[in-house]
């Protein structure tokens, strides 16, 4: 179709969702005279904000400022925390609670997620387009920009739509995680096209796949554990948290926490030496598992292997195990040797399985690697390489723990960046 005639705006931001979203914000609140549009390729702004914490919106996290350092991958610790430091925990509910969002410490864990306590993601995504709304942000959805290029002090953005004039642009176009909500990565070849490195992107946060026995008689089985992963033979990550036997591998919380390396080892590296080592007994050690069944076994002589186990985990979980290692689960506790009840505790803690690889980018919570953040200017989230133009949000080489901390990043990067300064 014929282009419509050049349209002129002060800020074009080019990616709608949480961190363009709060560009927009930041930049009308910093600049109230400058026009500001935003353009999404899909037909609604804040498409994977409504599908965060399963549809309630995990918008941050209790612990966001003390575990940052520790929280968040890709880039320095530092260049992390000059972000945070400017839009932190404090002003991130600060800025909720300005929209009309009250927020509630979820108590079910000790893992700090806050949520709206409408609990309702949609109910975040309505009060930040209200207030885009209100500021006088222009919006363009279903338009797919094409380029972006510069010339002297002016940028030329060219849509399948239009083409915008504008003294900035920041790009906002997310990373690769679920593609069908609009994050197909095309905002990589836009960095790229200024300059730009990508740190090659692969997903994070994500289920792992493994050939393994246990998946095939466990599948859908979801317990608590605490689960290891081991890439060319050295521990990586531990956590304990739910795991969710699939009959491709596993998945759950406690496996999406401890992947993201894993990814890295068969999707950047391309190599194929990745163990899980999980302890069914969780932050329990050997001796103490040892001296808890002793007990009972002691108590109950009589009781068949199998049953002693029922009042720990779920009860396929026994049965599947002790045929791993080839012990009758019908034997009577007494009837078992010393060297087979060493070996029962030592396969409850300690059970290996090798890994095939991950799943796909559908599956997958967020996106480890993309623009290198050695090339952006840490304090304004502002490219060395191109001067005006802005990077915020997962586009850019970082991501966290599941828990509120990539949403907190989307948030805080896209305030600094809208600040422009």
């Amino acid at each position: 179709m014929e282009k419509e005639a050049s349209t002129k705006f002060d800020l074009v931001i080019v990616g709608g969702g949480a961190a363009g979203i709060l560009a927009a914000i930041s930049a009308k609140k910093h600049y109230p005279d400058y026009s500001v549009c935003i353009i999404d390729r899909t037909f609604a702004l804040g498409r994977k904000i409504l599908v965060s914490g399963a549809g309630r919106c995990n918008i941050t996290n209790i612990n966001l400022t003390k575990a940052s350092a520790t929280s968040y991958y890709g880039a320095s610790a530092d260049f992390i925390a000059s972000v945070f430091d400017q839009f932190g925990y404090e002003e991130i509910i600060k800025f909720f609670k300005g929209l009309g969002i009250e927020t509630y410490v979820e108590s079910k864990n000790t893992i700090g997620k806050v949520f709206p306590i409408s609990e309702q993601a949609k109910s975040v995504t309505m009060l930040l387009e209200d207030e885009l709304n209100r500021l006088g942000v222009r919006v363009f959805l279903n338009e797919e920009t094409k380029a972006i290029t510069k010339q002297g002090d002016t940028f030329t953005t060219t849509t399948n739509q239009q083409i915008i004039s504008s003294k900035f642009v920041v790009l906002s176009t997310g990373g690769m995680t679920y593609p069908a909500l609009g994050s197909d990565g095309s905002g990589y070849n836009l960095a790229k096209a200024f300059g730009h490195n990508i740190i090659e992107p692969v997903p994070a946060a994500l289920p792992l796949t493994a050939k393994s026995p246990l998946c095939h008689d466990l599948q859908g089985v979801k317990m608590k554990v605490t689960v290891s992963a081991v890439i060319d033979d050295k521990p990586t990550r531990t956590r304990t948290d739910d795991l969710i036997f699939a009959q491709y591998g596993f998945s759950g919380s406690g496996i999406l926490n401890i992947s993201r390396e894993v990814s890295l080892h068969f999707n950047r590296e391309h190599k194929n030496s990745a163990y899980l080592i999980i302890n069914f007994f969780p932050d329990q050690s050997v001796e103490q598992v040892k001296a808890l069944m002793d007990t009972n076994w002691q108590k109950r002589p009589d009781q068949s292997i199998e049953k002693s186990l029922f009042g720990f985990m779920p009860i396929k979980v026994p049965t599947a195990i002790l045929k791993t290692i080839n012990i009758n689960p019908d034997i009577p506790v007494k009837n078992l040797s010393e060297k087979e009840r060493d070996q029962i505790i030592e396969t409850f803690t300690s059970f290996k399985v090798k890994l095939t690889g991950t799943r796909g980018w559908n599956e997958a919570e967020f996106t480890a690697g993309g623009v290198d953040t050695s090339e952006i200017k840490s304090r304004t989230l502002e490219s060395t390489v191109c001067p005006g133009l802005y990077l915020c949000g997962e586009i850019l080489n970082v991501d966290g723990d599941i828990g509120g901390y990539n949403l907190s990043w989307a948030w805080s990067s896209g305030y600094v960046a809208g600040k422009l300064s």
